[in-house]
C-alpha cells in the first residue's frame, strides 16, 4: 500500500501559537455500540489528500430513535486522551486511552462502574482546544481498563472514581467533527 496520495506537508511550529491542555470536565460524550446505527470510521488512507484528512472522522454516527450520547461531567484537571505506539517495527498499533475521575462515590457513580465495565463503547471528548477526539470504532470500541472509586485519605484529598477506557486503533484518536446526537430522556 502507498501512501503517495497524501501530499508532503511542513509541520510549522509557532510559539506564539495559543494552544490549551486538557478536557472540558463538563462534556463529555459516552454511547455503548449497541445503541449506533452506524458509526463512521476514519477514511482509508488512499483516500485522502492531507494528513489532517488522516486523522479525521468527518461523521456524523447515526442512531435509532431516541438513542444518542449520554454526557459524563468529570472533576476538573483529571482527564486526558494519551495515544501511544505499542508492538515491533512493522506492526505498529495505537493505543488509545481516556482517564479521567468521576466526582463522588456515589450509588450512582458505582452503577455506572457496574453497567459499563465489560461493554462496547464509543467516546466523544472535547479537548479545550475546540477539538472534539473520538476514542472507540465499530471494529476496536472502547472498553473500561480501570475503575478506582476511593473516598481519599485525608482532608483535601479527592474523592472520586479514577476511571480508564482504552482502544486499539491504526491512528491517534483521531478528531470527530460530526454532530453530537444526545439520547432522549424517557
Amino acid at each position: 500500500m502507498s501512501l503517495d496520495t497524501i501530499a508532503l506537508e511542513n509541520m510549522d511550529f509557532c510559539a506564539n501559537a495559543e494552544s490549551i491542555p486538557g478536557v472540558s470536565p463538563m462534556d463529555i460524550y459516552a454511547c455503548p455500540v449497541s445503541e449506533f446505527e452506524a458509526i463512521i470510521g476514519l477514511p482509508a488512507k488512499d483516500a485522502v489528500t492531507t494528513l489532517e484528512a488522516a486523522a479525521t472522522i468527518v461523521g456524523p454516527h447515526t442512531f435509532g430513535a431516541g438513542k444518542g450520547f449520554f454526557k459524563i461531567a468529570i472533576l476538573p484537571e483529571t482527564g486526558m486522551v494519551e495515544s501511544s505506539t505499542e508492538g515491533e517495527k512493522g506492526g505498529k498499533s495505537i493505543v488509545n486511552s481516556f482517564a479521567a475521575t468521576l466526582p463522588n462515590i456515589s450509588a450512582k457513580s458505582k452503577g455506572f462502574i457496574r453497567k459499563f465495565k465489560n461493554i462496547p463503547m464509543i467516546f466523544i471528548i472535547p479537548q479545550l482546544n475546540g477539538d472534539n477526539v473520538q476514542l472507540g470504532s465499530a471494529k476496536s470500541p472502547a472498553f473500561m481498563t480501570e475503575g478506582t472509586p476511593s473516598t481519599g485519605a485525608k482532608a483535601g484529598d479527592p474523592i472520586g472514581i479514577p476511571l480508564k477506557f482504552a482502544d486499539v486503533q491504526d491512528c491517534p484518536a483521531p478528531v470527530y467533527t460530526g454532530t453530537i446526537t444526545e439520547f432522549t430522556p424517557v
